[in-house]
C-alpha cells in the first residue's frame, strides 16, 4: 500500500485529492489529507463583506464536504516534516508516514510586515479585506463612516488577488452612491503599478 499525504486542505490541497482519488487504485494507494482547521474559507468572498453582500456564514462551508469518499481526513496543526523517515509528525502526537508528500497549505495576509499597519489605527481607521475578522471589522467600519477620505492603498508585490482593490474600489464607489452619501466621500486608488487590470 502506497501512501500520499496531503498537508492542507485549501483549494490546492483539496483539488489534489479530488483529482487523484478516482486515478490511484484504492487497493494500492492510501490517500490522506491533513488540515488545522475543519472550515473552508472562501477568500475571494472575503471583498464583498464590507458592503453586506456577503456575510460570514456565506463564505464558510465544512472542508469534510469537499474531500471525497476513500480519503482520509485528519485535523491537527503540523509540528514537523521529517524528509529521512518520510514522516509528519502532528501537534496532536500522531506521525503520519508517507511515500509521497504535497505541502498545499497556502498563505496567510501577515500586516506586521508593513510599518503601521499593527498600530492601534488597524480595525479603526486602517483596514484589509484579506482575512474574514479584517473584513467584518470594515463592514462595521463603514457602517457608521459618515464620509471623508478613503484610501485604497496597494503597498507593494506580491500580494493576493492584484484586482480585487480595484474592485473594492468601484463596490466602494456604488455603495456610497446607494446609501447617497457618495458626495461625502473621496475615493483614492493609490498604486504602485504603472497601470491596472
Amino acid at each position: 500500500m502506497k501512501r500520499l499525504l496531503v498537508l492542507g486542505a485549501g483549494t490546492a490541497g483539496t483539488m489534489v485529492v479530488n483529482k487523484l482519488r478516482p486515478r490511484l487504485d484504492p487497493a494500492e494507494w492510501q490517500i490522506t489529507i491533513v488540515d488545522q482547521t475543519p472550515c473552508h474559507h472562501y477568500q475571494p468572498g472575503f471583498l464583498f463583506i464590507p458592503f453586506g453582500i456577503y456575510r460570514q456564514h456565506d463564505v464558510e462551508k465544512p472542508k469534510r464536504d469537499f474531500i471525497p469518499a476513500g480519503v482520509d481526513l485528519g485535523m491537527s496543526p503540523i509540528e514537523e516534516i521529517d524528509p529521512a523517515r518520510q514522516q509528519v509528525l502532528l501537534a496532536d502526537g500522531r506521525h503520519l508516514p508517507y511515500d509521497y508528500l504535497v505541502i498545499a497549505t497556502g498563505t496567510h495576509p501577515n500586516p506586521g510586515q508593513t510599518p503601521g499597519l499593527e498600530a492601534p489605527a488597524l480595525g479603526d481607521t486602517i483596514h484589509h479585506f484579506y482575512s474574514l475578522p479584517g473584513a467584518g471589522a470594515l463592514a462595521e467600519r463603514l457602517k457608521k463612516w459618515e464620509g471623508g477620505r478613503m484610501v485604497i492603498n496597494i503597498m507593494e508585490f506580491p500580494f493576493k488577488c492584484p484586482v480585487a482593490p480595484l474592485e473594492f474600489t468601484f463596490l466602494a464607489d456604488a455603495w456610497f452612491q446607494e446609501r447617497g452619501r457618495r458626495d461625502k466621500v473621496e475615493i483614492v486608488f493609490a498604486t504602485p503599478m504603472s497601470e491596472v487590470f
